[in-house]
């Protein structure tokens, strides 16, 4: 019972990160989120992170498929900024 009281308080989420200082400067949720179609994308292993709790590097080989999950065009910067699929608690 506690497990699923644990996932309904997780969700995923974009985590921008600017590249000097390594501050976030942005977080933005990724709702609805398919788990399995993120493991696909980011080659999670699933046997040892069957719910992508880990960070997960965001390249600019997955822009495309961000845009069509966060039905949002985000200009990413890759010279400014590092990108992360993370879990993150709700409050």
């Amino acid at each position: 019972m506690a497990n699923n009281s644990q996932s309904a308080s997780l969700c995923h989420v974009l985590t921008v990160v600017d590249g000097v200082s390594e501050e976030i400067v942005d977080v933005r949720a990724l709702e609805p989120f398919d788990l399995a179609a993120f493991c696909l994308k980011f080659d999670v292993p699933v046997e040892h992170d069957p719910q992508m709790l880990d960070r997960y590097a965001v390249g600019p080989d997955d822009v495309a498929f961000l845009h069509q999950v966060l039905e949002v065009e985000i200009p990413f910067d890759f010279t400014t900024y590092a990108y992360f699929i993370e879990a993150a608690r709700r409050d």
